[in-house]
């Protein structure tokens, strides 16, 4: 829906007849979300009367109103407005006339149906002063010819309740929002010669072992007739005996209906060359969190490749974590209370929070990032995201992947990996998240040094729990930092290396000053002119936590 920039509309089911609930913007994945019967299902009713003109007409009377923005062109203002109507033409006697100030504007218009069984649109009175009442007629032209936008247009839903079963074969091949038709389709890919059934021995194969992977692999999808009458999807897994999908669960099921639905529908003969709108209804049901994530990042790569929209409803909190940080992608929240329905567009961290309420997850229910690498202070973190970057141009992002927390100096002997009646007076930090990683400054003087014992309790307890330590080969962690960088980032040269048991402060002094009370500033400063010296065993460390974000985030 690349042309639609918003969608408004009151007085359907339990969503009030005064107010109206909004998509201000259409993204390539628009996540509604919030808890059962809350109205998310009529939401995507909305959008379905909106692209079906049957639909529309069978529904009109159960809402108010429907509204759809559109920005201006100026191909639609010359069509609007004809050469010869005064004022009209963009161009007139050399110099602009009003028209040119409308091309970009916002224009809003009402859906309706005037008893002819033929759904039209009128322009619609809204905050845009801009638009002079004296050319209504005009604007309610240029409304009616949005609805020839919509004729390229299909509409495809998934329904939260859903199934595949045996099917007789058919010609009429049709895929219905339930799933009921799935094994036809497929056979007539397969069986047909109008169709390539290498769409779905090959490619259909080949996207669902991207979902499924690693979990399961399979080596082949076919069909088969099963008693003289029915037809039967049989899915072979790598390293085992051929199956029938009716005896598998309804996780895959979802999955194949999403892929059949995203990737053999657009072939078939109705739907070739239109552009399709996707609303898939509760994906999550018997699906463990890391499919979810899975099929959720399949969902965005190809609606961001095929630049088209898609619409999730859901309930699960996976979907806040997929999406929340998407710049293609919305979470918008519909709330019910007092049997009203409201939505809102969730825009920062707080109105995330309050989803979660909403929904009932509780913080002791999820670890809310992925993993957590523990810092002494916000310079390390600067440091250390930087080098992540230079050595692994790292593609997850702090907040979503991961987060640092900062543990302060000595305050890291407060803290612990065990829970054991010893050590009660200990902060265990896995309660905060079991995906861990922490490094410290050695602080040693010279090779034969020990760190002190808190340091050495710690990295025991991280090794005993298999999580990840790194007490620094160097004195502190800005030992790692090569000379040449320095004398980048403060123009000066004749610099030494820092050596590795060098007190940095003192090393630093003649180039910074304000080093010892201003860490921070310093990191900063350095930031942009950090390169990939390896100094020490830096690149090691570096690739062993990349190696543990990894991890955290296994989809």
């Amino acid at each position: 829906m690349n042309k639609v920039k918003s969608i408004h509309f009151k007085g359907y089911k339990s969503f009030s007849d005064d107010n109206y609930n909004n998509f201000n913007e259409i993204k390539n994945v628009n996540v509604i979300i919030g808890k059962n019967n809350s109205g998310k299902s009529s939401v995507i009713d909305i959008l379905e009367y909106i692209i079906d003109s049957e639909k529309f007409v069978i529904n009109e009377r159960s809402f108010k109103t429907i509204e759809i923005g559109f920005n201006i062109t100026e191909q639609e203002i010359r069509t609007v407005f004809p050469e010869n109507t005064s004022g009209g033409n963009i161009l007139a006697n050399n110099h602009y006339e009003f028209g040119k100030q409308f091309i970009g504007k916002y224009i809003r218009s009402k859906r309706f149906n005037r008893g002819n069984n033929f759904p039209e649109y009128v322009y619609s009175e809204n905050q845009n002063n801009v638009f002079k009442m004296d050319f209504k007629k005009y604007w309610d032209n240029l409304a009616n010819q949005y609805i020839l936008f919509f004729n390229g247009y299909k509409f495809r839903r998934l329904n939260s309740e859903r199934n595949i079963t045996p099917e007789q074969k058919n010609p009429q091949h049709e895929l219905l929002f339930n799933g009921e038709g799935a094994t036809r389709l497929i056979c007539q890919f397969i069986t047909s010669s109008s169709y390539d059934e290498k769409l779905i021995e090959e490619t259909l194969l080949l996207e669902l072992n991207k979902i499924m992977a690693p979990d399961s692999i399979f080596t082949s999808i076919q069909i088969q007739e099963i008693d003289g009458v029915h037809w039967e999807i049989f899915l072979k897994e790598k390293d085992s005996k051929r199956f029938p999908l009716s005896q598998s669960g309804s996780g895959l099921k979802t999955i194949l209906l999403v892929l059949l639905n995203l990737l053999v529908i657009p072939e078939t003969k109705e739907y070739k060359d239109k552009r399709i709108v996707f609303a898939f209804e509760e994906l999550e049901n018997n699906l463990h969190p890391a499919l979810q994530r899975r099929l959720f990042k399949y969902i965005y790569d190809y609606a961001v490749k095929k630049d088209v929209s898609v619409f999730l409803t859901t309930h699960s909190h996976v979907a806040i974590n997929v999406f929340a940080n998407k710049d293609k992608a919305q979470i918008v929240h519909v709330l019910k209370e007092n049997n009203i329905s409201t939505m809102k567009t969730i825009s920062n961290h707080i109105d995330k929070i309050k989803i979660l309420d909403d929904l009932d997850v509780r913080a002791s229910d999820l670890f809310q990032s992925n993993g957590i690498i523990w810092v002494e202070g916000p310079s390390d973190r600067i440091y250390i995201k930087k080098w992540l970057e230079i050595f692994y141009d790292c593609k997850y992002e702090e907040g979503n992947h991961y987060q640092f927390l900062y543990y302060g100096g000595k305050l890291l002997a407060h803290y612990t990996t065990e829970n054991n009646q010893e050590r009660e007076e200990l902060i265990n930090i896995l309660t905060t998240n079991r995906n861990s990683v922490v490094i410290i400054d050695s602080d040693k003087h010279n090779e034969t040094d020990v760190i002190n014992d808190t340091k050495t309790r710690i990295q025991t307890e991280f090794w005993t729990n298999n999580l990840f330590c790194w007490v620094t080969k160097g004195k502190e962690i800005e030992n790692y930092i090569s000379f040449s960088d320095i004398e980048k980032a403060f123009g000066k040269t004749g610099l030494q290396q820092c050596r590795q048991y060098e007190l940095f402060q003192e090393y630093i002094k003649d180039t910074d000053s304000n080093f010892s009370c201003r860490k921070v500033d310093f990191a900063k400063k350095m930031r942009d002119s950090i390169s990939s010296a390896n100094i020490l065993d830096l690149k090691v460390k570096i690739e062993e936590i990349y190696k543990q974000i990894q991890k955290w985030n296994k989809v």
